[in-house]
């Protein structure tokens, strides 16, 4: 209890003295940036959970951000998912969809440091997803705040929020993300990422580590891999794994496409 509480305050600590990385796919923790006006960022990513009870396999997970102006971001996630219980056959089918708006209202420039706020809502799609077991039936909120700094040749970018989960106990989550780039194209991270129920207890703590390389102008290619390091009551340790690719364009390049 002592360690879960202290690793919450640490995370909120983190929002305000060390808060421009960038989150996000490949990793779990995000960041107060948005794409741009008229600009799309587009992520296909596969990732691989596992545990002692089974494994789920996203194949892929189709993320689509929009920009609206230079601090809101639209955002649709949809994934297609495998699950695979021990002694059991696996199932297949689409996941949760997932819906969100991000408004970053500090900017470094005048504040120091950027700082933002993004509500997302998952739900489930009219599909037999359900009945087949391969998703919880409901909906949850989650409602984070982001922040990010640099500080000295790093930059560290951490989040915190509470989800509230319909027909569960509500939850708390967040991260703590360093980025440092080695260069034009690479991109080092690495995070240490939990949640807990509400009241703090049952939590889970996950250290994970990823780069990401730019293979051109638009295109950058995203890989994590990472394992639990605090495990909840009764359950043995997770591994996680996520590989794909991150495709950005503008408005004005997309209709220049469409009229040719």
């Amino acid at each position: 209890m002592k360690t879960k509480l202290i690793f919450a305050v640490a995370l909120v600590l983190a929002l305000f003295q060390a808060a421009q990385a960038q989150g996000g796919p490949p990793m779990l923790t995000d960041d107060p940036d948005t794409p741009g006006d008229g600009h799309w960022e587009i992520n296909f990513l596969s990732t691989l959970e596992r545990s002692r009870s089974g494994w789920l396999f996203e194949a892929p997970n189709v993320d689509l951000n929009y920009g609206v102006g230079n601090h809101i971001q639209l955002k649709f996630e949809a994934p297609w998912l495998i699950r695979k219980e021990s002694g059991e056959r696996a199932i297949g089918g689409p996941g949760n969809s997932m819906a969100g708006i991000k408004w970053r209202f500090l900017d470094e420039e005048r504040s120091g440091f950027d700082m933002s706020t993004y509500p997302q809502l998952e739900f489930n799609n009219p599909t037999r997803s359900v009945a087949k077991g391969l998703m919880e039936r409901g909906m949850n909120l989650f409602l984070p705040i982001e922040a990010v700094k640099k500080v000295g040749p790093l930059e560290v970018n951490g989040e915190i929020g509470y989800r509230i989960v319909q027909h569960r106990t509500d939850e708390w989550e967040g991260g703590l993300l360093v980025t440092h780039r080695i260069s034009r194209r690479i991109e080092l991270m690495a995070e240490l990422h939990g949640s807990a129920l509400r009241n703090l207890t049952d939590g889970e703590l996950l250290f994970n580590a990823g780069s990401r390389l730019r293979l051109g102008k638009n295109s950058v290619l995203l890989f994590s891999a990472g394992r639990t390091i605090r495990n909840a009551p009764g359950e043995g340790p997770h591994y996680i794994a996520a590989f794909g690719i991150q495709i950005n364009f503008n408005r004005g390049r997309l209709t220049a496409l469409r009229e040719r």
